[in-house]
């Protein structure tokens, strides 16, 4: 199995397209043809991280935050990135992370992290940050109206939330003239034909627009396929950042950091206290996303959970909501057991390792 393969999986889970737009994620360094070997699953790279991989003969790493964020002017191998880059390529390892489109995903960072906290169907915070749906129309005989839904389907097309398959048909007449070197399934060159045909629209993020076309055409029975390509305004409810929902019953806080505690194996938690007593609606997001507590309170949680926000976005929200300061690690590495168990399940026929790390990348120790 190639490198590519696994990248491929991970990209029907958390497409790169879905990332903020001032991201970095995908292929760090290595190469991606290469065969797979083992794979390490870790939030980040670090040195002790590659001597890991090194150590369980991974040439694969496959990271949360990506090893490069910023554009390189200059590459020092003696220290920091320089280093590791130097290490990974002379060791023959791939880098590959899924960052905000991992955040993003239908089971990324936050909803686990959600269900995690006792939270039931959660949903998405906030929507993603712009538009990227597609509508592909096309023009299809009723003879193969099925078969080119479900080529579409199959390519990614027509998923709305829970609803796959997702479409709408309307009845028409199409026209052509073939020339000469044409080879009309319906009719005969050189004649002014019209036929009834049916408008197919399907949506499609724009990440899987290029594979539903080609799905498409294949599937088409025409030699010239007739369609459009529409950008879309619509926010694609499949994806978003931060979760939110309601707990199963309300909690007394004190309840809620000792299960916050516990859930994400912490030591210490910072709290600010809001007016309720009680928590019954609760919203989280992963990381460093203290901006989005105001979203949390519009809609109705009584409580926020965050790994970071900055002191003067606490002050502006004391009287409103309680907000919950677990850390940016503590909240990140629990989608780390839930990624090799993806990986385990697929690779199962495999005859390779998928080891999450054992290193506690988070550069912060605490006091109690």
């Amino acid at each position: 199995m190639r490198i590519q393969e696994v990248i491929n999986f991970v990209e029907s889970w958390a497409p790169r397209g879905a990332a903020m737009s001032h991201d970095n994620p995908g292929l760090q360094v290595g190469d991606i043809g290469d065969n797979l070997k083992n794979v390490l699953v870790a939030l980040e790279v670090t040195d002790r991280v590659i001597e890991e991989a090194i150590e369980n003969e991974a040439n694969l790493i496959l990271t949360h935050h990506p090893l490069i964020f910023k554009s390189l002017n200059r590459l020092n191998t003696s220290a920091g990135l320089g280093r590791q880059m130097a290490q990974l390529i002379k060791h023959n390892i791939t880098v590959y992370s899924a960052h905000t489109n991992l955040d993003a995903a239908p089971n990324g960072v936050s909803i686990v992290l959600a269900r995690l906290l006792g939270v039931e169907n959660p949903g998405f915070l906030a929507p993603p940050d712009r538009p990227w749906l597609k509508k592909i129309a096309v023009f299809v005989p009723e003879s193969h109206l099925d078969v080119v839904r479900q080529a579409l389907s199959q390519a990614g097309a027509g998923v709305i939330g829970n609803y796959t398959a997702c479409s709408f048909s309307v009845a028409g007449t199409g026209s052509f003239l073939g020339n000469e070197l044409a080879a009309p399934v319906v009719g005969m060159k050189g004649s002014l034909e019209r036929v009834p045909e049916t408008k197919l629209e399907m949506v499609v993020p724009s990440w899987n627009v290029d594979a539903a076309i080609s799905a498409m055409k294949a599937a088409h029975p025409y030699e010239e396929v007739a369609y459009d390509v529409y950008p879309l305004e619509n926010t694609d409810v499949n994806f978003g950042f931060g979760a939110i929902g309601n707990l199963p019953q309300p909690l007394p806080l004190p309840e809620l950091l000792r299960t916050v505690k516990e859930k994400l194996g912490l030591n210490s938690l910072g709290f600010m206290e809001g007016p309720a007593d009680q928590v019954e609606r609760l919203a989280v997001c992963g990381g460093s996303a203290g901006e989005m507590v105001g979203e949390a309170w519009k809609q109705g949680a009584q409580a926020y959970v965050t790994g970071e926000m900055k002191y003067h976005t606490l002050l502006e929200y004391e009287d409103r909501i309680t907000i919950i300061v677990a850390g940016h690690y503590a909240t990140e590495a629990i989608i780390l057991p839930v990624w090799v168990k993806a990986l385990e399940a697929w690779l199962c026929d495999e005859p390779v390792s998928v080891i999450e790390t054992k290193m506690i990348t988070n550069p912060l120790k605490y006091i109690t």
